[in-house]
């Protein structure tokens, strides 16, 4: 693949810069336009002369000849050279097709901004629910899954009994463990865990014999 050269922008920004200049910045005027199969084109407002035709105003709005549709009267009235026509032409589309894309790579960046934007409130919005519905919850972890997900088993503290210094807290451990996301990565098999947790859907484990487990899957609130 060859290489680029540093200045190949700017040597080409200087032959368009160039080829520019050559297109005559002089008044517009009338005048009669001979194609080159003989068609006259009769007070033509001619608006600019470039290196490769006119451009001219017409009722329809402006049009463009190129000298090689125009007749040899008129190429040598305006000096047409046919290699500097095609050179400022091959740059002028260069250039509108460079254009072109800078419009639409900003189209797209516009669109990847307001999606990005969008993607945010949407994320906030899920974070506002999730507060609303997250409850405090201790935790007995049970297993580490392979996706890094726990499947702990809830429960609740009761009050002991009311003799002084004999009063323990039991237990109370519900039936069906539940799959947690989020919890902290230096815990293990048996170590217990509260905080804030909110449901996010279901959870399904595939056993190596008999049916689909599932369970139901919560995510810890950040």
């Amino acid at each position: 693949m060859p290489t680029r050269h540093p200045y190949d922008g700017a040597v080409k920004k200087f032959i368009c810069m160039a080829l520019l200049a050559l297109a005559t910045t002089t008044h517009a005027y009338f005048e009669d336009l001979i194609l080159a199969d003989g068609t006259i084109l009769t007070n033509v407002f001619v608006m600019r002369v470039e290196p490769d035709g006119l451009s001219y105003m017409h009722d329809r709005g402006v049009t463009k000849l190129y000298f090689h549709e125009l007749a040899e009267v008129l190429r040598q009235r305006y000096n047409y050279d046919p290699v500097m026509a095609v050179t400022y032409w091959y740059f002028t589309q260069q250039a509108q097709q460079e254009w072109e894309q800078r419009q639409q790579d900003a189209v797209r960046l516009e669109a990847e901004e307001h999606q990005k934007h969008l993607d945010e409130i949407k994320l906030k919005e899920e974070a506002l629910r999730s507060q609303g519905a997250a409850r405090i919850r201790n935790l007995k972890l049970l297993q580490m899954e392979e996706d890094g997900n726990w499947r702990c088993l809830p429960f609740t503290y009761e009050k002991g009994g009311v003799i002084p210094r004999r009063a323990r807290d039991t237990k109370t451990f519900e039936e069906t463990p539940i799959i947690v996301e989020g919890l902290p990565l230096n815990m293990v098999d048996n170590d217990e865990w509260r905080g804030r947790i909110f449901e996010v859907g279901i959870y399904q484990i595939q056993p190596i014999s008999g049916p689909i487990r599932t369970f139901r899957q919560y995510r810890v609130l950040p």
